[in-house]
């Protein structure tokens, strides 16, 4: 456990480890270190924003979206993994599904006006998806 004492015996210890930082492979032994070498390697940085500009060209717009439902609302919100990573808002995914019969008013409010008055809040076009090669699997 990297939050540990060193003088806690019975608990597991992480090893030293091997990583690269740019083109210099580095190990980390302090727990400190070992915490920064595990967060850049599973937590990598986010990359630039790209403003695509005007001539970007887009799939045509779905049709059939006209109306949306609480019951709908209220499925999603309970199919959400409770204990997947944070998204940019920071809510956890636990609270959205356990509280989906609190939200899904004031969610349906927000919704119906969104797709009535074809307005999209920018954040939630953007995504973060990190990657993570499985061990034994193909890249």
């Amino acid at each position: 456990m990297i939050l540990a004492p060193p003088t806690d015996g019975g608990k597991a210890k992480i090893p030293k480890l091997k990583y690269k930082a740019g083109a210099n492979e580095m190990i980390a032994t302090m727990n400190k270190e070992k915490s920064k070498a595990l967060a850049s390697c599973f937590f990598p940085a986010k990359p630039e924003e790209h403003d695509l500009g005007e001539e970007t060209k887009y799939p045509k717009v779905c049709k059939g979206v006209e109306r949306i439902t609480r019951e709908q609302i209220r499925e999603q919100l309970k199919k959400t993994k409770p204990l997947k990573a944070l998204g940019p808002d920071g809510i956890p995914n636990i609270v959205l599904s356990r509280c989906a019969d609190l939200l899904v008013d004031r969610l349906y409010v927000i919704y119906e006006a969104t797709l009535e008055r074809g307005l999209f809040y920018k954040p939630w076009k953007v995504s973060t998806m990190v990657v993570l090669q499985k061990p034994g699997k193909p890249r």
